[in-house]
């Protein structure tokens, strides 16, 4: 599909309807993908570039955003409490417009919003106030899990040089 470039490699496809990938581009960071009705993707990353987590919410439909431009947005869990900043746009081979929210590691910030994305049945989407997307959302638990799996291996591979008898840990995990 339009979400998948060379830039980047599967790792495990289809698990529980999410895709893990490897994005080359920021120095093979893993992320999960998954398609919704109405043209929608949501994709979930690490950003070994940015050290943060990205929530990014895609739609074929939103051809005024500004690629590059800054967009409020608010993402709440469940009935949860809403995680609010600002949204870069962004347009993923010239083709798909979307909004990437981007969570720093620090002060654990990454890590509470990465477990209420795992936890997660539903999500509700806004921008300005008005929501934008509202989504039932099943298998991220396990998809989070692959997700891990790709990033320890590839921080493994890029340290491939040292002694890797020990446990590995992400190098973008924050704990």
């Amino acid at each position: 599909g339009v979400a998948f470039a060379q830039d980047t490699v599967i790792w495990q496809d289809n698990v529980e309807g999410w895709s893990v990938a490897v994005d080359r581009t920021i120095e093979n960071s893993c992320f999960i993908l998954a398609g919704f009705d109405n043209d929608v993707f949501l994709r979930f990353q690490f950003n070994a570039t940015k050290e943060s987590v990205q929530f990014i919410v895609a739609n074929i439909h939103w051809n005024t955003l500004q690629s590059g431009g800054d967009y409020d947005m608010e993402v709440i869990f469940d009935d949860g409490e809403a995680w609010a900043g600002m949204a870069k746009a962004h347009t993923w081979n010239d083709v798909l417009p979307s909004l990437v929210l981007s969570v720093p590691v620090k002060d654990q910030q990454a890590s509470n919003f990465m477990k209420s994305f795992t936890d997660m049945d539903s999500v509700s989407i806004s921008h300005a106030g008005a929501e934008i997307a509202e989504l039932s959302v099943s298998g991220t638990e396990a998809a989070v899990a692959s997700m891990l799996n790709c990033q320890a291996s590839m921080s493994s591979l890029s340290k491939s040089g040292e002694d890797k008898t020990g446990d590995f840990e992400p190098a973008s995990d924050p704990v």
